[in-house]
């Protein structure tokens, strides 16, 4: 028997071979048990389903975090609809609908009014915190998740209670929402292009997007069920209580969900902190456990950071030109960063040829610098040695080395005139 090819679709499918018999001139199909594939339908009904809702090559096109991300996804979703379908019937109350002192045109002020507020709002936002939501995007994640839930809930309890300030209701939650939809479709495409792994990121998006417009039809009808045959506002109001919960539970175990594999400020510091400890390197997997998706971090610096700082700042603390020589003196000629203290802050001052690993070093030896501050002076080719060996060890646990998140300002100084 002549084996010409072995085919399968994609990991998971059943493996078949194209084989030509003793005895026999035709090419045959069988598959890897020898046996006759059972004939299908083009396209059955799981195909069908794979194909619709998630990305083509599903799981090989994907991360490894996708499912588990999207299962919890799914379900913060399906929670947020509910709450927005009733909170929806409140607003309409607030604004007049169904009462006989109402009209149409102050209905419609009511409305511009707080969508005007609410396009003001997003412009601000983008202005105001645009530039960290990559770097935290699990954070600001759920952070956009539990504003949401409160403007809901004020939306909820606050304006029928108050008809007469429904205008100025509306204006501040209208703008909380579209806070959410600036921080939430930022992060949403952070963590997107994180499960893009064959730079598929439109289909993997584009997928999401019809799995949660799939959720968001079947939500709507079970929300206008409950409003049309829940008639005590008391039931009402637990049921949007125990789905907000739900809905900030499932959001914080989807972030968790996610293994992020660049370096963002937390990340690096809890992989620093294991490293100058035991000298081992943490996994991606274990870090993203530690790093903590609502307040505060796992660990932090003794000083303030920041890198990509202006010359401005380092000629005004060292006035002497001798001593901004030595600044420059202390490290090899070659590297692309300096780092120096001045009066309240650790200031990393990056070379205009710089690259996204030499970023991530300057950090590695600020954070040595705050250990031991002579170490740059007295010991730097040691920390240079620890940085290969934290490099080597980053890169064979699967860390992306060419690419951060660390916060960094964009001045860059050419030091070697």
């Amino acid at each position: 028997m002549k084996v010409h090819f072995r085919e399968q679709y994609g990991s998971t499918g059943e493996e078949i071979l194209y084989v030509t018999p003793d005895n026999q001139n035709s090419v045959v199909r069988v598959n890897v048990k020898g046996e006759k594939p059972k004939l299908r339908k083009r396209l059955s009904l799981k195909r069908f389903f794979q194909n619709l809702f998630l990305p083509a090559g599903y799981p090989d096109s994907v991360s490894s975090d996708y499912l588990d991300y999207q299962k919890w996804d799914t379900l913060q979703a399906f929670c947020s609809t509910i709450s927005g379908t009733l909170t929806t019937h409140s607003i309409l109350r607030g604004v007049g609908v169904g009462s006989d002192a109402a009209n149409a045109l102050s209905a419609t002020v009511t409305w511009v009014l707080k969508d005007g507020m609410g396009h003001f709002g997003r412009i601000l936002f983008a202005w105001w915190k645009g530039t960290e939501l990559d770097i935290d995007s699990k954070k600001w994640r759920i952070r956009a998740d539990i504003l949401n839930d409160i403007a809901m809930s004020i939306d909820l309890f606050v304006l029928p209670a108050y008809p007469k300030a429904a205008t100025m209701i509306l204006c501040a939650t209208t703008t909380m929402k579209a806070i959410v939809g600036v921080a939430g479709g930022a992060t949403r495409s952070a963590l997107t292009q994180h499960h893009a792994i064959r730079g598929n990121l439109a289909d993997v998006a584009s997928k999401d997007s019809a799995q949660e417009t799939c959720v968001n039809l079947i939500a709507s009808f079970v929300g206008l069920f409950l409003l049309t045959h829940v008639q005590d506002q008391r039931i009402l109001y637990g049921l949007f209580l125990f789905v907000t919960l739900l809905h900030v539970y499932a959001n914080i175990k989807a972030v968790k969900a996610v293994c992020l594999r660049i370096f963002n400020e937390a990340r690096y510091l809890i992989t620093l902190e294991e490293y100058f400890k035991s000298g081992s390197m943490l996994s991606p997997e274990q870090v993203n456990k530690l790093e903590r998706v609502t307040i505060g971090q796992t660990v932090s610096l003794t000083a303030h950071v920041k890198i990509g700082c202006s010359a401005r700042d380092l000629a005004q603390y060292y006035r002497n030109c001798y001593d901004l020589e030595n600044v420059i003196a202390c490290f090899d000629s070659r590297e692309k960063f300096l780092v120096s203290e001045t009066r309240n802050y650790v200031g990393v001052y990056l070379h205009i040829s710089v690259k996204p690993l030499d970023i991530i070093k300057s950090y590695f030896y600020v954070a040595s610098y705050l250990q031991d501050k002579s170490q740059l002076r007295d010991r730097y080719w040691e920390i240079q040695n620890k940085w290969n060996e934290f490099l080597n060890l980053a890169q064979c646990e699967g860390w992306n080395m060419q690419a951060h998140l660390l916060k960094t300002d964009e001045y860059r100084l050419d030091w070697r005139i």
